[in-house]
């Protein structure tokens, strides 16, 4: 189940996401990583 507070009232405004990785590990460091994450985001985008 998924937490209901958070919620997009405004579908066609830009939104700022944030989160803490354990140890604070640099993932944003290597291309792959980031290319994981980027592509990861853009799948969500377009499925919605």
């Amino acid at each position: 189940m998924g937490r209901s507070r958070y919620e997009i009232y405004e579908p066609t405004h830009p939104h700022f996401v944030t989160c803490t990785i354990l140890h604070w590990i640099p993932i944003f460091t290597r291309v792959e990583t980031t290319d994981i994450i980027f592509e990861s985001l853009k799948y969500l985008q377009q499925s919605n």
